[in-house]
């Protein structure tokens, strides 16, 4: 069995070459994931650009290779009730309409979701964005942040990039900048603590794992 996973905002949509290239950080951020397939699975990353090119390209998937286990991994854009399943969150969001009004009968353990976009991620590992960005690196909104809100995954996008901005304005490598720096900081993540943070990310490596054969005890939403 073959694993792809169809990834939005990871590339640049007028070039198909960088498109189709796995982003090293993902595949660092992955390396559990890689360790457990062994030379017997393969997992695939696909790079697809906008939210909407991530779903066509995971639909074509579907009718093209239904042997594999087609995932697509994609922000939520918005904040996430607990009852809601990753498909209806989408269909509930008007943002996402009409495109993905279409995903009917899809399986729940085949759409995952990046928090509300992939930066909550970094604020998730602290230690890596201070290793990145060095001594200037000022942590202190972030932290009192995410103790008012009490989980990173109900941290707007607004939200983030204020966070983000204020603590990294004055580092060497300047404010955070996403095409520059993300793919950087992905590979510095310790994604234990993504998932210990993220019920939605580990959501997605618990459901992998499973798909794998392999049993994992760590809590998921499925």
């Amino acid at each position: 069995m073959n694993i792809y996973i169809y990834i939005e905002g990871a590339g640049d949509e007028d070039d198909t070459e960088l498109l189709l290239r796995p982003r090293p950080g993902f595949i660092k951020f992955f390396h559990e994931l890689y360790d457990i397939a062994g030379e017997n699975i393969k997992i695939f990353l696909v790079m697809c650009g906008s939210r909407r090119d991530a779903y066509e390209d995971f639909k074509t998937a579907l009718e093209s290779q239904p042997e594999a286990f087609n995932v697509l991994l994609i922000d939520a854009e918005s904040s996430v009730d607990s009852t809601v399943r990753p498909w209806k969150h989408l269909k509930n969001r008007t943002e996402d309409h009409p495109w993905i009004l279409d995903a009917v009968n899809f399986q729940d353990e085949q759409c995952h979701l990046m928090m509300q976009t992939m930066e909550a991620w970094f604020i998730a590992d602290i230690d890596a964005l201070k290793e990145f960005y060095g001594q200037k690196f000022k942590e202190d909104k972030i932290q009192r942040g995410i103790k008012q809100l009490q989980n990173v995954e109900k941290v707007s996008k607004d939200t983030l990039k204020v966070w983000l901005v204020a603590a990294t304005r004055h580092t060497e490598k300047g404010k955070y900048h996403k095409t520059k720096h993300a793919p950087k900081l992905l590979k510095l993540l310790d994604a234990d603590k993504v998932r210990q943070a993220s019920p939605y990310c580990d959501r997605l490596f618990t459901t992998l794992t499973a798909k794998m054969g392999i049993s994992t005890n760590q809590p998921s939403q499925e």
